[in-house]
């Protein structure tokens, strides 16, 4: 089945998308999600058929229920007045009654009125149950309620927990235990949410477009796709439209059509389709596209001290660890060529590694921009923040820098051919990816190897290097060995030479970048930054 949805015009004027299943809308906070979904609600020419679940909403669930009239209960869980259906006026009375005349800012509380539903359609069918029962002597199939349902999904989503539904209550227990039984009201706030979920939606109208808003907020992350999963499929005459900005929420939603929510102005919302591209993953995609900020890509992973540090100290910037210096200039590249993405402010920054100046012009005119420290982990162990360190510690700075940088010393001279070699080994394969690809044939594949093997010289290139790291060592150049010196293990040193425990500094620096030192960290590293200084706070 597929349903065409209306919105707002965008600017290309697109108003209608079409959707068979549901459809996310992703976007950064501030972006207008709420409002479009009370557009949507009120101002849409679908706003008949839209039963919209808010955001923040009250989850006191109570311990007991009092049905009422089927219509009555559910003309006052729609709009919050049990009359408005019978009068003719659902529009107003949910404007007025629901939302408190403030639909995009009013939070529900209308758990007492979601149990009144439920508990209602399960006395009514249960009575046509019985009377129909009384009419044959043959076996009649028992219906299942809307509530049966609920508490069949709930219990698929948590497998561990069972709801106890008596006649006007609901327990839940640990499954097959009779022990722990507790109230209602005695549940977390995620098997609360779930239930409620679960519940408005079956209470949606026929063949309603359903919104709801941070359809993630109080779930596990391991729930929330297969809790969708199972309530579109309790749905199918239903259109689902999730307002989100959680990125893992948007990538797990398989076979959903994808917006990305731009901004919106207080007048016009700046809305298109997501486009797949094979060049980026989809979790990457929405993510960038889910923020507001400026993209920066750096080598590592997520969680590690370097790339909390990064993270700290680039707060204007989105700041993205995607592995080795690799990733990031394909994943530079390819969200640059992204035509979505054109307005945006791309960034890398990876290690100096061994690279020489031509590499580094190279990289940088497609914004890869390179630190002038060998390894990112070497800004751990820089003289201003060593003194930063030291003072933070009540310790003589001067003293704490000595035996820092006499202890990183005396490791690069004991490991001095092995820092030569792969120096030199560096620079051979960068001249060797020189190789000229356009020969043809044998001879000419020969010729061209012949030629740039002839025009390296593997020992004058050994000797350039020991030399370039033997005039380090002999002038106690420290921030030359920090340029040239390769080897992730060094703030380990600075951490026993400073009296901490291994690995203790980083973490130490980087809960001050996170704090009130934050600033005076960033001040700090600019200049090993290189070119990308400029574009720091």
């Amino acid at each position: 089945m597929k349903m065409n949805v209306h919105l707002p015009p965008n600017s290309a004027e697109l108003s209608v998308v079409e959707s068979s299943r549901s459809l996310l809308v992703v976007g950064a906070n501030g972006s207008g999600k709420t409002r479009l979904g009370t557009w949507i609600e009120f101002d849409s020419p679908d706003r008949d058929k839209v039963h919209r679940i808010s955001a923040q909403k009250s989850l006191a669930m109570p311990d007991s229920t009092t049905p009422k009239s089927i219509d009555l209960a559910t003309s006052e869980l729609w709009t919050g007045y049990e009359r408005a259906i019978e009068q003719n006026n659902i529009q107003g009375y949910k404007q007025g009654h629901r939302w408190q005349s403030k639909p995009a800012v009013s939070p529900l509380n209308d758990y007492h009125q979601l149990m009144v539903f439920l508990f209602s359609d399960h006395t009514e069918e249960s009575a046509k149950y019985l009377s129909a029962s009384k009419l044959t002597t043959s076996r009649v199939e028992p219906p299942k309620t809307k509530l049966d349902v609920v508490k069949e999904i709930w219990e698929k989503i948590l497998p561990h927990r069972e709801l106890v539904i008596g006649g006007l209550r609901i327990q839940t227990k640990t499954k097959d235990s009779q022990q722990s039984i507790y109230n209602s009201s005695d549940m977390s706030d995620g098997e609360r949410v779930i239930f409620y979920l679960i519940g408005q939606c079956l209470a949606a109208p026929s063949s309603a477009i359903i919104v709801v808003d941070e359809p993630e907020l109080h779930l596990h992350k391991s729930v929330q796709a297969p809790l969708w999963d199972q309530i579109e499929q309790s749905r199918p005459d239903c259109l689902f439209i999730y307002l989100t900005h959680d990125v893992d929420f948007a990538a797990a939603m398989e076979e959903t059509t994808k917006i990305w929510l731009k901004s919106f102005n207080g007048n016009r919302w700046d809305w298109e389709l997501i486009k797949q591209d094979e060049a980026i993953p989809e979790d990457l995609l929405l993510e960038v596209l889910g923020s507001r900020k400026p993209v920066v890509f750096v080598e590592g992973v997520a969680g590690s001290f370097d790339s909390a540090l990064y993270t700290s100290i680039l707060s204007n910037y989105l700041v993205i660890p995607v592995g080795n210096c690799s990733q990031v200039v394909q994943s530079v590249k390819a969200l640059k060529a992204n035509p979505q993405l054109h307005h945006l402010n791309v960034f890398g920054i990876i290690d100096r590694d061994r690279r020489v100046p031509a590499e580094i012009q190279k990289l940088e005119q497609d914004s890869i921009f390179v630190l002038s420290v060998a390894e990112v982990e070497n800004l751990f162990c820089t003289k201003e923040l060593l003194a930063l360190v030291s003072t933070r510690l009540a310790r003589d700075e001067n003293a704490d820098f000595l035996s820092v940088s006499s202890a990183i010393f005396k490791r690069l001279q004991s490991e001095l051919e092995t820092q030569v070699s792969l120096r030199a080994a560096s620079e051979i394969k960068f001249q060797l990816n020189m190789f000229d690809e356009k020969a043809k044939g044998a001879a000419a594949l020969t010729s061209a190897l012949e030629s740039l093997a002839g025009k390296i010289d593997a020992g004058a290139i050994y000797n350039q290097a020991l030399s370039e790291l033997n005039l380090v060592l002999s002038a106690k150049n420290y921030e030359g060995l920090l340029s040239l010196y390769n080897r992730k293990s060094l703030s380990t040193q600075a951490s026993s030479a400073l009296g901490l425990a291994n690995g203790e500094l980083p973490e130490l620096i980087v809960r001050l970048a996170k704090g009130e030192c934050r600033n005076e960290i960033t001040q700090s590293l600019k200049k090993y930054f290189g070119n990308f200084a400029p574009y720091m706070a």
